[in-house]
């Protein structure tokens, strides 16, 4: 998805609030590691409009791990979702046609290999050290 006012799409969004619904995905007596969707993996593949460089602690934006905690921790790992680092292409719009086909072929060879990544530990000082 591309990356929206420092978030998913609101037809995304839409999605997920109608889809991961309490007794389904997620109990508020079994949350997080204790999920009900424990045995699922995510992975969070999107693209943003703005540099890497504008997605670093420095950056104007600032670390990309701060947009993603809502996202991942808040929604995926709170139903027990096992969260896989993202996929990130940034500004591909900006970028040479050359650049654009590396995303596309980084893409394709992650996929071969998914099933074997682990996930991220989706903790607080994952995302905010």
């Amino acid at each position: 998805f591309p990356l929206f006012w420092f978030n998913m799409p609101a037809i995304l969004k839409g999605w997920m609030d109608r889809v991961l619904v309490q007794g389904f995905a997620y109990d508020l007596s079994k949350a997080y590691d204790g999920g009900l969707l424990q045995d699922k993996l995510s992975l969070l593949s999107f693209t943003t409009g703005g540099s890497q460089e504008m997605y670093s602690k420095e950056g104007i934006g600032g670390d990309i791990r701060y947009v993603l905690w809502p996202m991942q921790h808040g929604i995926m790992h709170f139903c027990g979702v096992k969260v896989l680092e993202p996929h990130i292409c940034y500004a591909p719009e900006n970028v040479s046609e050359e650049k654009r086909k590396e995303m596309l072929t980084a893409w394709s060879q992650r996929l071969k290999s998914l099933w074997k990544e682990e996930p991220i530990d989706c903790s607080p000082e994952w995302y905010f050290k």
